[in-house]
């Protein structure tokens, strides 16, 4: 099964335009999750969405909250992947309108809150707690509160598949409830501000290549080895150590590069350092003050120097009289800080 099979669905199921303001009978969505369900136990559909997936984080920027890989067309159905750090939370958030998601690699577990009582009490009020292993796939009709978490030591990865209504503000409650306002102020507010955001982009978009790649490496299908080696190439040198360590061994496993171009996140990025004692921090000016990156010793304190000086480089220039290994484990360093990205062509 492919992407576009599951998407034909929508047509034969009679689901409204993007542009009608009309919701979808009950039996539409439920035949929707069905189908989820048996596209996401199929390892070839997971793979096709992987790959519109890394398309995406591709582009430059940093999301905090779903953005979709793929957009029904005419529909406006939105397909998104989740990503679920360990022991982590997204907090309590509304949906307004139908929504589909499965667990497709590890678990979560699903808080529900009675959405009426909540906002009459004006905070949440508990209703129903659900386990959600790999597979299971559930769904939202009425507009619904909940919370889903990661309750393991290991990432977990998620599909929803929403309504283009989803987000929108509904009238059916005489007062608005804070903690909902709270959680759409954070998304709002994404990081920073300004070339430090990108950042952090760099460092979220190398986890979720991380946790893509992990999903991957359990994976049979055929086009499986053609999408970790587009992680690979989208990769730190980190992540891509990672991947070759996941013990696939149909990747080409290139050693040690014999050259290596490093480039600034961001052109307009405020660079420098502290000497601390026997050690020197490296640091970024943000609009909320200094932010310590990475401390290492004095002896490097010439190529720290270098480095924020110059927006693009070979690791072989990093000067100091460093021996090549501790050249090549200081540029990693600052990849892994996200201050820093392998150029494009490489």
């Amino acid at each position: 099964m492919k992407l576009d099979d599951l998407c034909e669905l929508f047509d034969r199921h009679e689901f409204p335009e993007a542009q009608v303001r009309e919701h979808p009978d009950r039996d539409a969505v439920l035949a929707a999750r069905s189908a989820v369900t048996a596209a996401i136990g199929d390892d070839e559909f997971l793979v096709d969405c992987l790959n519109y997936e890394l398309t995406l984080l591709q582009r430059r920027g940093l999301r905090r909250d779903l953005v979709p890989f793929f957009t029904v067309p005419g529909f406006g159905i939105r397909f998104a992947f989740g990503y679920w750090p360990p022991g982590r939370n997204v907090g309590a958030h509304e949906h307004t309108a139908w929504t589909i998601t499965g667990v497709c690699h590890n678990q979560l577990i699903v808080q529900t809150y009675d959405r009426d009582e909540s906002y009459r009490r004006q905070t949440l009020v508990p209703k129903n707690l659900f386990d959600a292993p790999a597979g299971r796939v559930g769904f939202i009709y009425e507009p619904c509160i909940h919370d889903p978490r990661n309750p393991t030591d290991r990432w977990s990865l998620s599909l929803h598949v929403s309504s283009p209504r989803d987000g929108e503000k509904l009238a059916d409650q005489e007062r608005c409830l804070p903690v909902l306002d709270e959680f759409a102020a954070r998304l709002r507010t994404t990081g920073y501000g300004g070339p430090y955001d990108e950042v952090l982009a760099n460092r979220h978009r190398q986890l979720k290549i991380r946790a893509i790649a992990q999903f991957l490496a359990q994976v049979d299908a055929v086009p499986v080895a053609d999408v970790l080696e587009r992680c690979i190439q989208q990769g730190s040198s980190a992540t891509r150590r990672f991947i070759h360590g996941l013990g696939r061994d149909d990747l080409a496993n290139a050693g040690q590069p014999k050259a290596r171009t490093l480039v600034r996140a961001h052109d307009e990025l405020a660079l420098n350092y502290r000497d601390t004692g026997d050690f020197v921090a490296l640091g970024v000016e943000t609009p909320q003050g200094w932010v310590e990156e990475l401390t290492v010793s004095r002896l490097a304190r010439e190529a720290i120097a270098f480095s924020i000086s110059t927006p693009r480089f070979d690791v072989s220039e990093l000067p100091g009289g460093l021996t090549d290994e501790e050249r090549w484990a200081l540029a990693e360093a600052l990849e892994e800080t996200g201050l820093f990205t392998i150029a494009a062509n490489e």
